[in-house]
């Protein structure tokens, strides 16, 4: 299982361009694609960060793999050029303060993260999706070990945020508890057959007083059969619309009449009824812990960020920013 607090970092680090949670390898192997379409004879440097000159085709590169990881058009792009040239002033300001500290990413580390990365893609389908996209293998692999130095720089950084405290969880809880409601929400029971007639002889054996979820194990065709027919908490609005009517106008413990659907013939029973109100702190403790932690590493996020800026001065050329929104 993936350790929390470091899922955490990656949210907080990438909350606009999610840069490190890698969601698709399809989108990763186009992002790098793209680097290939550039001038390269434009070397004019455009930014500095401490020792690191950024030229026009870097930068070009930087914002490309961005907006592809995005996925945002060219009109969003121009329009939001401000913030994606500052993200990527973000990653060279990480890479001057690892270089410092003698940060590195072994071969060993490398080598994991390649397999796990490739894990559900056999050898030869990963070899046809760089081959297909244009993509060098040893730049793929320049860019993953890039991306898992700068996590690991920024982990190195930040480090663990202070446990949410219950106090924190209360007051958090106490002053956005409408963002906790639940609607009415039904727990159900189902059997599902493909003709009536089959319906008709499973309501008969119900009304005599068979077991429904033995009856669903044995006759029903939907994935939950093996439950008993057990379905789970329904809300309003998740059902079809004819089906919804039907069931949550029935109390707890009463069965539904034979109810048509373009996946067969349907008995439900409805175990248990929730009314309409507010989740309580102990159900949304964890959600809400998760929500403040991620907060507090946003925090030391921007203030580390701002302590490099002051570290390691940035200089960028005057226009760089309207040029960019003009030409690209």
């Amino acid at each position: 299982m993936q350790d929390p607090n470091r899922t955490l970092l990656k949210m907080a680090y990438f909350r606009l361009i999610k840069s490190f949670q890698v969601v698709s390898v399809f989108a990763f192997i186009f992002s790098l694609s793209a680097c290939h379409v550039f001038d390269h004879s434009e070397e004019k440097i455009v930014i500095t960060v401490g020792s690191k000159n950024i030229t026009r085709t870097d930068l070009k590169k930087d914002i490309e793999n961005i907006k592809n990881e995005m996925g945002i058009s060219d009109q969003e792009l121009k329009l939001g050029i401000r913030t994606i040239i500052n993200k990527a002033v973000e990653k060279y300001l990480i890479m001057e303060y690892g270089k410092k500290l003698g940060i590195e990413i072994s071969d060993d580390e490398l080598a994991s993260s390649i397999k796990e990365f490739k894990r559900d893609y056999p050898d030869e389908v990963f070899k046809e999706m760089l081959l297909e996209n244009s993509v060098d293998y040893d730049l793929w692999k320049e860019n993953l070990y890039q991306k898992l130095l700068i996590e690991k720089i920024t982990q190195k950084a930040i480090g663990d945020i202070n446990p949410i405290t219950f106090n924190e969880t209360q007051a958090y809880y106490d002053s956005h508890v409408d963002e906790f409601k639940h609607p009415l929400m039904i727990r159900l029971r189902q059997i599902v057959v493909q003709t009536r007639e089959e319906a008709e002889m499973i309501l008969n054996r119900l009304a005599k007083g068979e077991d429904m979820g033995k009856l669903a194990e044995k006759y029903s065709i939907t994935p939950e059969a093996k439950a008993g027919g057990i379905m789970g908490w329904v809300a309003k609005g998740q059902l079809e619309e004819t089906i919804e009517d039907a069931v949550f106008s029935l109390p707890s413990g009463k069965r539904s009449d034979i109810l048509k659907s373009p996946y067969g013939y349907h008995i439900f029973e409805v175990m248990d009824v929730r009314s309409e109100g507010h989740k309580s702190l102990p159900e949304v403790m964890k959600e809400i812990e998760t929500r403040l932690t991620l907060q507090k590493r946003e925090l030391s996020y921007i203030k580390w960020i701002s302590d490099l800026k002051d570290r390691y001065p940035v200089k960028t050329e005057e226009d760089i920013y309207t040029s960019w929104s003009k030409e690209g």
